[in-house]
């Protein structure tokens, strides 16, 4: 009579399911916390299942900054994160008033620091921390300065900017480099057919972090749906490692 087989040895058990990170979204200028989770919808789509996104709203706003304003929808806004102080000085308030100045070329930024209330804000409403940023064009300008002047943002295991300039005012440059490195995982997509921010303000804001990776796209100023396959990647690449 043979002896019976060996029991087989049970299945391991399944890993356990990964926490959902949570996201910090900044939005560009003249655009808001609604306009913005719009334009995600590839990316956010592609992170559904990783990521929870909060999405804030700039605390300034530029309404009537530019005249395809008035054909928004009424859901939307124009905020920013900084305003020109080029523009203050002179009383413009629109794109088309003599001496107005878009942020993105301007030396001179007014209210950062109502920016930086306003994240702070909402990183204690999150217990603390958030586990990455993304951002866009002015919000991925801000979200450096942040990463400069929160250090409780700099635990983030991400940042994924988007079209983000280096800045030229002389107050938010130094509190940056004072800051740097940063030794936060970033990814830095811009378009080749971008005609507001340029290649070399791309790299320059880049320089501010000790390994940046880059994507780069035929686009023009925006986020294109091929950006959301490497943003989830990236994602998945570093949003879980182990805490540093």
């Amino acid at each position: 009579m043979t002896p019976d087989a060996p029991a087989a040895a049970p299945p391991p058990p399944p890993p356990p399911p990964r926490a959902i990170l949570k996201v910090l979204a900044l939005h560009g200028f003249s655009q808001d916390a609604h306009t913005f989770r719009g334009k995600l919808g590839a990316v956010r789509k592609a992170l559904k299942s990783t990521c929870e996104l909060t999405f804030l709203d700039a605390p300034h706003s530029v309404e009537g900054a530019f005249d395809d304003d008035a054909s928004a929808p009424s859901t939307s806004q124009s905020r920013a994160w900084f305003t020109s102080g080029e523009n203050a000085r002179c009383g413009a308030r629109k794109a088309s008033d003599e001496g107005w100045t878009r942020p993105a070329v301007s030396t001179s930024y007014v209210g950062f620091e109502e920016t930086v209330a306003l994240v702070r804000d909402a990183l204690a409403a999150n217990g603390g921390e958030f586990d990455g940023i993304i951002a866009f064009s002015q919000g991925s300008t801000a979200a450096v300065a942040l990463l400069a002047a929160i250090p409780e943002l700099r635990r983030a295991k991400f940042v994924a900017l988007v079209a983000g300039f280096s800045p030229r005012d002389e107050d938010m440059l130094a509190s940056i480099q004072n800051a740097a490195p940063f030794t936060t995982p970033s990814l830095h997509i811009h378009g080749d057919a971008d005609a507001l921010v340029t290649r070399e303000r791309v790299r320059e804001l880049a320089e501010f972090f000790n390994a940046p990776e880059f994507f780069f796209h035929e686009g023009a100023h925006g986020i294109p749906t091929s950006a959301a396959k490497r943003l989830k990647q990236f994602v998945n690449d570093f949003g879980h490692r182990a805490e540093r």
